[in-house]
C-alpha cells in the first residue's frame, strides 16, 4: 500500500494521510449526521462532503502506484509480497474483531461472524479491502494492458466507467422512486461493466490522471473541488429538509460529484507536490495510515461505549463532537505505533515489515539518529 523509501512522493503521501484521516472522520461523524441538529450537523455535513473523496483517493492511489510499477505484472511479488500486505492484516484485525464478539456475545454470535467473513466484512468499514483485495488479484494483467495503451484508448476506458457507472447511477439515484425511467438506468447483469461494483474504475482513474502530462490550472482544479463540496453538502441538507431523514444520495461514491471531488483533489496534489520528496514527519504518519485504517473502526466502538458516561452525547456540542473524533484518531495512532514497534505483529497489524517500520514509523524510527540525507 506504501511506495519504497526511495520513490515516496509528498503528492502521494499526503493523500493517503488526508484520506485516512477523512475515512475516520466519516465513521465518526455517522451518529451526529443521523441524530443531531444545528451547528454540529451543518459541521459535519460539511466536513463529511468533503472527506467523501477518501475512499475513492486510495482506489486511485493504488492505482496510480500499481500501474506505473513494473513489478505489478509479475506474478511471484503479487502472491509472495503485495497480497500478503493486504490480506493478512485484514485477516488479523477480522480475527480480533470475532474475538471480541466472542467475548462480549457468546460463541454463537462469534460463530455467526467468523462464518460470514467470506463475504461480509467483520466491521462495515473493512469492505474496501474486500473490493481492494480483487484489483490486487488483477492487477498483473492490468498492468500489462496499461503498459499497451495510447492516450485515445485510456481516455475511452475513463469514459465507459464515467457513463455507464458514474452516470447512469448518478441519474437512477436522483429519479423519483416511482418513476419508469428508473429501470431504464439500472444496470442489468447482461449490459454490466461495472467490475468490483465499479470501484476497478477509480483504479484505473488514478493511473490514468497520474499518467497526465498537462494539469489543468490549479484554479480550476480548486474551483471544481469546492464546488463539489458546496453541491454534496448543500443537496445533502436539502434531501434533509426535504425527507426528514438523513440520505447520503449526494455522498454516494458512484456518483459523479464525488468522481470529479476525487480527480480535482489527487490532481491538485499532483499540481503542489510531485517533484517533492516525503519528508520524515509525512513518511511516519504515511506509514501507520493502513494500521489506522483497521483500527479506527474498534476505536470507534470502544470509545462510544465510554464517551457517554464522560461527555453524553458524542454530538452534544461542537466540542464534544471535534473532541471524540480527536480521541479517536490519536488512540488510533498510538495503539498503531505501538504495535509497529513489536517485532511480532508489525506485520500482522500495520502491513508492514518491522525493518520498514524501524525505518519510517515506529518508536525506534524516531529514536535513532539519523545521518544526513
Amino acid at each position: 500500500m506504501t511506495p519504497s523509501p526511495r520513490s515516496r512522493r509528498w503528492d502521494y503521501d499526503l493523500l493517503r494521510v488526508g484520506s485516512m484521516v477523512g475515512v475516520v472522520y466519516l465513521h465518526c461523524a455517522a451518529a451526529a449526521l443521523r441524530s443531531a441538529s444545528g451547528a454540529v450537523w451543518h459541521f459535519a455535513n460539511l466536513a463529511s462532503s468533503l472527506a467523501t473523496a477518501a475512499v475513492p483517493l486510495f482506489f486511485m492511489l493504488s492505482g496510480a502506484l500499481l500501474l506505473s510499477q513494473e513489478g505489478t505484472a509479475d506474478l511471484s511479488a503479487l502472491f509472495g509480497r503485495r497480497l500478503p500486505k493486504v490480506l493478512l492484516p485484514l485477516a488479523a484485525w477480522s480475527a480480533l474483531v470475532v474475538l471480541l464478539t466472542l467475548l462480549r456475545a457468546g460463541p454463537a454470535a462469534a460463530l455467526e461472524q467468523l462464518s460470514a467473513l467470506p463475504n461480509t466484512p467483520a466491521m462495515v468499514p473493512y469492505w474496501f479491502l474486500y473490493a481492494l483485495i480483487p484489483v490486487y488479484l488483477l492487477s498483473p494483467f492490468l498492468k500489462k494492458m496499461a503498459d499497451g495503451l495510447t492516450d485515445a484508448h485510456w481516455n475511452y476506458l475513463v469514459l465507459l466507467w464515467l457513463v455507464l457507472t458514474i452516470g447512469v447511477n448518478t441519474v437512477r439515484d436522483f429519479l423519483p422512486l416511482e418513476s419508469a425511467w428508473r429501470t431504464v438506468f439500472t444496470v442489468h447483469w447482461t449490459l454490466n461493466v461495472n467490475l468490483i461494483g465499479g470501484y476497478l474504475g477509480y483504479f484505473l482513474l488514478g493511473a490514468r490522471l497520474a499518467r497526465l502530462r498537462r494539469l489543468p490550472s490549479r484554479r480550476v482544479l480548486w474551483l471544481v473541488s469546492l464546488a463539489c463540496v458546496l453541491i454534496i453538502a448543500g443537496g445533502t441538507w436539502w434531501l434533509r429538509r426535504s425527507t426528514g431523514a438523513y440520505d447520503e444520495s449526494f455522498k454516494s461514491y458512484l456518483h459523479v460529484f464525488t468522481a470529479l471531488l476525487s480527480g480535482a483533489v489527487f490532481l491538485l496534489a499532483r499540481s503542489y507536490g510531485e517533484a517533492r520528496r516525503s519528508g520524515r514527519l509525512l513518511t511516519f504518519c504515511s506509514g501507520l495510515s493502513f494500521g489506522i485504517y483497521l483500527a479506527h473502526p474498534l476505536a470507534i466502538s470502544f470509545w462510544e461505549r465510554l464517551w457517554p458516561g464522560w461527555m453524553g452525547s458524542t454530538f452534544a456540542g461542537m466540542g464534544a463532537h471535534l473532541l471524540f473524533f480527536a480521541a479517536v484518531l490519536l488512540s488510533c495512532f498510538a495503539g498503531v505505533l505501538l504495535a509497529a514497534s513489536l517485532p511480532g505483529v508489525c506485520f500482522l497489524l500495520t502491513g508492514q515489515s518491522f525493518r520498514t517500520a524501524c525505518r519510517e514509523c515506529n518508536l525506534p524510527s524516531l529514536i535513532k539518529t539519523r545521518g544526513p540525507n
